[in-house]
């Protein structure tokens, strides 16, 4: 017998631009084919704090929160109540399969998705809604807080991947942020044979020397592309940019081998314009560049997914060092406030709620 779920519950609510409060809200009720997760752990995401003070959410008021684990509390119809007691990570992508785009496994690309906490509630809150299909179990010595960094580390491997991997090459990470530790850390686990890390903040690469990179580069003192191309011979066989800055995007460019793979994870501001010279880099060094968007790949939601789980499981990824600061649901609003005052180190940023 199931415990009867309580009609309210504990939440964190973007009710307007730079608007964040801690609130009671309804419970979710479940449609079929859904389940109610008791969130355990939540981190905070970069795009989360973007939406924040921004103004772009999508909806208004919404719950964010997408980097989750927790513990299924309940089933929809249609759906084996087995689950129920299952502790999972959610999988925030909720694809529209009618596209052909899905069909041919862009699911993050293809019209008419949803997404959990940022078109629909999220988990920064004590439960949230998701499809069935929207969860993967967590083996048992992996605990919620690293569970709840499950989707950025794919996010990671997903880049890694549309980059055409790195086992036996060199690649530079220029952005080593969050996202960018967590890139170093799993090319290190696949086998890259060097490891470039870059970026203006020296605490980063510090960082980035702690979790596998060989080579640290800032480009406020050192001409990033010569830099890497001795340190390499011929330039990097795979770049990746996660910084989402421009300069660092037309490095990557210069720093990357004849033939070279770049990867592009960071969002590029929308209000820049690209150099002519970009383009004619890009020809003359023949190099094949790759976008990548989110972390899902066929069969939904991608092998990637399980590929980290193992990774975990097996103890390979750091990622408790990864977490920095750890905080209550309650103090959520008072953390936006600081990321956004400035000048705040941090790396992940945990959330624990029904622990």
């Amino acid at each position: 017998m199931t415990t009867p779920l309580p009609e309210t519950m504990n939440a964190v609510v973007l009710e307007a631009p730079e608007k964040v409060v801690y609130k009671q809200i309804p419970t979710p009720t479940l449609e079929p084919g859904w389940v109610l997760l008791h969130v355990g752990a939540v981190s905070i995401c970069g795009s989360d704090v973007l939406r924040v003070w921004s103004g772009h959410a999508r909806v208004l008021p919404i719950v964010l929160g997408h980097e989750c684990a927790g513990t299924v509390a309940a089933v929809g119809e249609g759906v084996d109540a087995a689950l129920i007691g299952k502790r999972a990570a959610l999988i925030p992508l909720i694809p529209n399969f009618d596209s052909p785009l899905s069909a041919m496994g862009f699911y993050s690309s293809a019209p008419g998705y949803s997404f959990i906490g940022s078109r629909i509630n999220g988990g920064f809150a004590e439960y949230v809604a998701v499809p069935a299909g929207n969860i993967i179990e967590l083996p048992a010595d992996v605990s919620m807080e690293i569970g709840a960094l499950l989707e950025p580390c794919v996010v990671a491997l997903h880049a890694i991947n549309r980059g055409g991997g790195v086992k036996d090459r060199s690649v530079a990470v220029f952005g080593v942020g969050s996202i960018g530790l967590l890139t170093i850390q799993i090319a290190k686990v696949l086998g890259a044979r060097q490891i470039i890390a870059v970026d203006v903040s020296d605490a980063h690469l510090e960082a980035a020397v702690e979790f596998g990179a060989h080579v640290t580069l800032n480009p406020k003192t050192t001409d990033v592309p010569k830099a890497i191309a001795d340190a390499t011979t011929h330039g990097a066989d795979l770049s990746i940019e996660v910084s989402g800055a421009p300069a660092a995007l037309m490095q990557s460019i210069l720093s990357t081998r004849a033939g070279g793979d770049v990867a592009i994870v960071g969002n590029q501001p929308v209000h820049k314009e690209i150099s002519l010279d970009f383009f004619e880099q890009m020809m003359r060094r023949q190099l094949n560049l790759h976008g990548a968007w989110m972390s899902y790949s066929a069969p939904f939601p991608g092998m990637e997914w399980q590929s980290v789980l193992n990774m975990m499981n097996a103890g390979q990824l750091a990622l408790d060092e990864m977490i920095t600061h750890r905080i209550t649901l309650d103090a959520l609003p008072a953390m936006f406030d600081r990321i956004h005052q400035g000048g705040f180190e941090y790396r992940k940023i945990v959330i624990t709620v029904n622990q």
